[in-house]
């Protein structure tokens, strides 16, 4: 073939067209020998599908120590972002679409995702049975999509005051027929947590009876015949832009009448 024309050879040889020759060549220069062993025709269903299987498992498949350890690291992290908001451990189901989501991104199994997650004690476990369950299983909050926006602009309109009874309240205000536990348990699905207002209480230094009470020996009567014979003083306690003010009046005991009065910050004699 060195010395002959590749028309002239496919002539001899009774071929229609001379390219198949350089066809043939071209081949025996990519696989050698094993040009000849080439089966003709296109392959079967069964061998394209075994054919693809292989190749999408040797492109899923880590090549190097290098590449694996990157590949870990992101699965780490990523599950680590998880149980960020409010420390609160993952769900199943946010478990297992993030792992959908690292297998697109990083192309690679979901054997290697569920290994490198089991593998680390920090992060929530995920068998690979309750994996492909999860998938499956019909999410019981996608037909609570309206709930959850109504409970979202209630929770927004009155500034983080108002937990799940309260929202409940307002949900059945509008006509809408939701139990007090689904309520809560969709807040806490989207981390909706009312503020938490301390009640104030009052200050009382009052401790009891302390000794003996001396008995009132003097009769007293609040009242008088004549004008200025009986004065009556007491001392009142005011609460004023967060002050105390302590009034002592001085009232005549027949005309009840103030004689005169004091007003101080301190409740001193």
């Amino acid at each position: 073939f060195a010395h002959e024309s590749a028309r002239r050879v496919s002539l001899e040889l009774g071929l229609s067209n001379g390219g198949q020759i350089h066809n043939w060549i071209r081949k025996y220069k990519e696989d050698g020998y094993n040009v000849i062993n080439h089966k003709k025709g296109r392959p079967t269903h069964e061998e394209q599908r075994q054919a693809d299987r292989g190749a999408s498992k040797a492109d899923k498949r880590p090549k190097t120590e290098e590449l694996k350890t990157y590949c870990r690291e992101r699965v780490c992290k990523k599950i680590e972002r998880l149980s960020l908001p409010k420390n609160q451990k993952p769900t199943a189901r946010e478990i297992a679409t993030t792992v959908t989501q690292l297998r697109q991104e990083l192309h690679v199994t979901v054997k290697f995702v569920l290994d490198t997650i089991n593998a680390n004690p920090d992060l929530p476990h995920l068998s690979r049975s309750n994996y492909y369950y999860t998938l499956t299983k019909d999410d019981k909050n996608l037909k609570n999509e309206k709930v959850m926006k109504r409970i979202k602009e209630i929770f927004e309109e009155h500034r983080h005051r108002y937990g799940y009874r309260r929202i409940t309240a307002q949900l059945h205000r509008e006509g809408m027929g939701v139990n007090h536990k689904r309520v809560k348990r969709l807040m806490v699905k989207m981390h909706l947590y009312a503020i938490t207002i301390r009640r104030r209480f009052k200050y009382s230094s009052y401790k009891g009876t302390i000794g003996k009470i001396k008995s009132n020996l003097i009769k007293r009567h609040f009242a008088a015949i004549i004008p200025d014979r009986h004065w009556y003083s007491d001392i009142t306690e005011f609460h004023l832009n967060g002050e105390k003010l302590y009034l002592s009046p001085v009232m005549d005991g027949c005309s009840q009448e103030i004689v005169a009065y004091t007003l101080s910050r301190h409740p001193v004699l």
